[in-house]
């Protein structure tokens, strides 16, 4: 009775058109077909390929609503396995010693690579079976291995195998004398030298900046006849780092540009000519096939609502949830709907208002901004945001000329004040916050904490309260996703002043790993002072311990996005 073999049959479904793929998953499945016709040094095992199946048969999701189910092996992740195990040579050594996996998010591509980690520990060699789960960080390499560490937990098989040491972050497999093992590694852990692994798992090679422990852990593997480096990974931003090298690495073995025999990949994302439809059911299944199973169709319907409420999560989006390499640095507010927010209201209906207050400060000779946000009250349909400007006087020709915008024009019809001096004269901002005092009500007033010293002990010692407003993720991605939702719902109003506005248009965001969002001055073109003292404004509103009593969204609700 011959056994199946379900990784060619993935490879078959896949160039057939039963499957829809993209360019790259179909030349990684034309490959293996293609491969198995040869005469050559390898041949394709498919008991070595199953036998890995069955193990996994021991296996048990630990958590979501699959929890304590066995964990089946979906069509491709067992042509990924399959290919890893099942490829060797004429000494049944595995054929592919490095593997390149490229997978969106919530594809369950953590949950497959503590599968492998356990199981070359724990069968594919008698003794001396290092496997390490790598990443930049240790931490971060723990979340692997505690992947490892939960598989045998829920399994009566597995318990019987390995021997879990907590305090120490290793996991033995019994009867060898403690040399095979599953470990955490990171770059910042303490000792990196005398490894000799049979296997590396390194998660999310995207976030690797440098490709020293990349080169560690290839160096470690020294006169081994086999072994594994395998990167399972969500694509990433920059196009200078270790997974961008290994990923066109792989695109031109995929395209037959070069030969690399003993190097397997994959890439789960859409075809170039398809980004443009992200929206479309259609390119999330191309790229996710684990749609419908462990990741949910109403999920990625609800992350699309998102980004038409918020276009700025759109680069998100397409990066990890397409796998489509996007530029770290994302435009921000539309200039059509910023233009929709635009009022003609004059600034004296403000008198008597309540608000909320933010500036970011010249560190030296440069624009400084005190910004005044008015949430939606009794006189005031909407939220509305005012923004005073500061610039230097001297040398204000060269600004001009540097920055091409009318400083001068700007200083006498707009909100700016000139300054005297060379830099920022810090009276001149103390007398205008000041003046703003006498005319609105100012429950908060904060500041970049890192900065501004001298003019907040000055406002202070004046009776104004100051509250310090970190410049980080933390702080700022709150007020950033609630400006622009704002903005698209056109629930803010601005007074059209085209210092701001050139401000706003000038902003390019960053975003982390986790998807918040914030001002990027590094890779903002021109000015951006009045967006930054205009998102602390706005922070300091959602931040205020008065909130309960004064916050229009406590009847609707905040909308976390």
């Amino acid at each position: 009775m011959s056994l199946f073999d379900h990784t060619t049959a993935y490879a078959e479904s896949v160039t057939e058109g039963k499957v829809n793929a993209c360019r790259y998953v179909k030349l990684a499945c034309k490959r293996h077909l293609e491969d198995l016709q040869k005469d050559w040094d390898y041949r394709f095992d498919v008991e070595q390929a199953n036998k890995f199946f069955r193990f996994c048969k021991y296996l048990k999701h630990y958590k979501g609503e699959k929890r304590g189910e066995i964990f089946d092996l979906e069509p491709w992740q067992m042509f990924v396995y399959g290919s890893l195990y099942g490829w060797v040579d004429l000494n049944n050594n595995w054929r592919f010693k490095t593997a390149y996996v490229e997978i969106p998010r919530k594809n369950g591509k953590t949950t497959m690579a503590g599968a492998g980690a356990c199981y070359d520990s724990a069968i594919a060699s008698q003794t001396g079976s290092e496997v390490y789960c790598v990443a930049t960080k240790e931490d971060q390499a723990k979340l692997l291995y505690n992947d490892c560490v939960a598989y045998v937990k829920q399994s009566e098989e597995l318990k019987n195998i390995f021997t879990i040491l907590g305090g120490s972050n290793i996991m033995y497999v019994k009867n060898t004398n403690r040399t095979s093992f599953v470990k955490p590694l990171g770059s910042d852990s303490k000792r990196l030298d005398g490894l000799n692994p049979l296997s590396v798992y390194c998660d999310e090679l995207h976030a690797w900046v440098k490709r020293d422990l990349w080169d560690v852990f290839e160096d470690a593997f020294g006169a081994r006849k086999q072994y594994h480096m395998i990167a399972i990974t969500t694509a990433g931003y920059d196009r200078k780092s270790i997974c961008w090298e290994e990923r066109q690495h792989l695109i031109r073995i995929l395209e037959n540009q070069i030969d690399q025999e003993d190097k397997f990949g994959i890439i789960y994302t859409v075809d170039k000519e398809n980004e443009g439809d992200w929206d479309n059911p259609k390119m999330w299944e191309m790229a996710n096939p684990n749609l419908n199973v462990g990741k949910e169709m109403d999920y990625m319907i609800s992350q699309v609502q998102k980004i038409k409420q918020m276009p700025s999560k759109l680069n998100t989006f397409l990066n990890k949830h397409l796998n489509i390499w996007t530029d770290v640095a994302q435009a921000w507010i539309a200039t059509d709907d910023w233009n929709k927010c635009s009022s003609d209201i004059p600034e004296d209906n403000l008198n008597g208002l309540y608000c909320f207050a933010g500036m970011d400060l010249a560190r030296v000779n440069d624009m400084s901004a005190c910004a005044y946000f008015f949430p939606k009250q009794e006189g005031l349909e909407k939220s509305t945001l005012l923004v005073d400007f500061f610039i230097p006087q001297e040398d204000l020709r060269e600004r001009i000329d540097r920055d091409r915008v009318p400083y001068d024009v700007w200083a006498k019809h707009n909100n700016l004040t000139l300054t005297e001096g060379k830099t920022t004269d810090w009276s001149f901002i103390k007398e205008s916050i000041l003046k703003r005092r006498g005319q609105f009500v100012i429950k908060e007033f904060g500041y970049d904490r890192h900065f501004a010293g001298e003019l907040v002990s000055t406002l202070e010692s004046e009776g104004q309260e100051m509250k310090g407003f970190g410049m980080g993720y933390i702080s700022m991605a709150s007020p950033t996703a609630e400006f622009e939702r704002l903005i698209v719902g056109n629930e803010l109003r601005h007074l059209n002043c085209p210092i701001l506005n050139w401000n706003v248009s000038n902003t390019i965001i960053a975003t982390d790993p986790a998807g918040n969002i914030k001002p990027d001055k590094s890779k903002s073109i021109d000015k951006i002072d009045g967006t930054v003292a205009s998102l602390i404004a706005l922070g300091m509103f959602l931040n205020q311990d008065t909130k309960e009593n004064i916050n229009p969204y406590k009847e609707r609700g905040l909308r976390v996005l």
